[in-house]
């Protein structure tokens, strides 16, 4: 089983934003990646965070991914929880639900921002951000 520890920033939301993710198994990250998204909202980044973990595990050849975020609103969006009313986060959405149908298994946990691995993905974050805007 592989876990996939999302983050996303904005800063200004909307403003620069970045995403990022920490591929975990075993308790021990294998892979850990951080991209600079532009100008978007801090949603934007999160759901962007996701995407790019399960690309990255379908990549990998995994067939089961726990994905990890403490975006709440993204976690019960994707749990089918919570509304999208959105277009842009729809999109985004619609887009990780496609990808998801390429793994056997896929859940989406919401955890506190504590959890030591989101809070290596929001140091990814934010080094990407203080290197975009050196």
């Amino acid at each position: 089983m592989l876990y996939a520890y999302t983050d996303g920033a904005s800063r200004g939301n909307p403003g620069p934003g970045a995403a990022a993710y920490v591929l975990v198994r075993d308790g021990k990250v294998i892979e850990k990646q951080g991209f600079y998204l532009g100008h978007c909202t801090n949603n934007e980044a999160e759901y962007t965070a996701v995407l790019r973990a399960l690309e990255a595990a379908l990549r990998l050849g995994e067939r089961e991914v726990v994905v990890v975020s403490d975006s709440k609103l993204v976690i019960s969006q994707l749990n089918g929880i919570w509304a999208i009313r959105n277009p842009r986060l729809a999109k985004l959405n619609e887009q990780i639900r496609s990808l998801a149908s390429s793994f056997a298994s896929v859940r989406f946990e919401n955890v506190r921002r504590s959890d030591p691995f989101v809070s290596v993905a929001d140091s990814v974050c934010n080094a990407v951000l203080d290197r975009e805007q050196a």
